[in-house]
């Protein structure tokens, strides 16, 4: 019986050497899909609308918004949302800081340190469409 050899396919390489990690650059990305997560975080919890106004359509701003600071593997969450009045805003608060907590380092590996949630009441007349949410 003649001797098989298998082979695979394409060239094999040697593992390269890694560069250190001061020289292997950053990611800027990375901020803004935290922000992103983060914002969504928010939207999902109960009593949180979207909200903006004329200038804020223009200009992308609105509610929920997020400002994310990494320091290295951590990061700072300043947050504000918006809810209908009458609200238990505390309460609401107190959600959205324990969800984004939780969910923001489930799902992208950072170490959540802080979250001040700033909440504000808008007229149910006042939030943008897409989140009402219809209870039947």
């Amino acid at each position: 019986m003649a001797d098989q050899t298998l082979t695979a396919p394409g060239p094999v390489h040697a593992p390269r050497e890694l560069a250190p990690p001061e020289d292997r650059g950053s990611l800027e990305v990375r901020l803004k899909a935290i922000r992103h997560v983060v914002e969504r975080v928010a939207l999902q919890t109960p009593g949180v609308v979207r909200h903006s106004t004329v200038l804020g359509r223009v200009s992308g701003g609105g509610s929920p918004h997020a400002d994310v600071t990494m320091r290295g593997r951590s990061a700072r969450i300043a947050l504000r949302v918006a809810v209908v009045w009458p609200a238990p805003v505390t309460a609401v608060a107190a959600e959205v800081r324990d969800a984004v907590r939780s969910e923001a380092a489930r799902l992208t590996g950072v170490h959540v340190e802080t979250v001040d949630v700033e909440v504000y009441a808008v007229s149910d007349d006042d939030i943008d469409e897409p989140t009402r949410r219809r209870v039947e």
